[in-house]
């Protein structure tokens, strides 16, 4: 089993670093769409993660900081952990992600979501930039079985 670390470096040839970020984006379960307790998940994820009030330059200045002892060549990957980080309009959505892959260290584009808010706009969106830098999407399904998800307060079957 190949780690993703190794991926990176195979892919850019060298090490590559995850800048956390933060878009301010929030969830479903979570405004009131589907619930506003969110799920056991909402506290985990996300605790690297820059302000989501600053800009996403700042952001990334402040990221870069926290790492650079460890990254000599200075690559990144823009990572938008916290929440459901395509849970808005497909504009909101392309400034954010267009913002954090312009600075030429940043390689490419990490983005958290859930199953349930990938609309064909969206998906089209990150087509689109995956042309220009290589986008991966981490999907928060933890787990196929719908009672196990209901524990978790998930908001949606499988």
């Amino acid at each position: 089993m190949k780690m993703l670390s190794d991926h990176y470096k195979e892919t850019f040839g060298c090490k590559v670093y995850k800048l956390s970020l933060d878009g301010g984006f929030t969830c479903p379960n979570r405004d009131g769409r589907l619930g506003t307790a969110g799920c056991i998940f909402c506290t985990g994820s996300g605790e690297f993660a820059e302000g989501g009030t600053e800009p996403l330059a700042l952001q990334l200045e402040r990221a870069k900081k926290r790492v650079n002892a460890k990254n000599k060549d200075g690559k990144y990957i823009a990572y938008f952990q916290s929440f459901t980080n395509t849970y808005a309009p497909v504009a909101v959505l392309e400034s954010l992600y267009r913002q954090a892959i312009e600075p030429e260290e940043i390689l490419g584009l990490s983005i958290g979501t859930r199953p349930d808010c990938l609309p064909d706009d969206v998906v089209e969106l990150l087509a689109q930039i995956n042309r220009e830098k290589p986008v991966s999407v981490e999907l928060g399904l933890q787990t196929v079985h719908d009672e196990t998800a209901e524990g978790f307060n998930r908001g949606y079957k499988t």
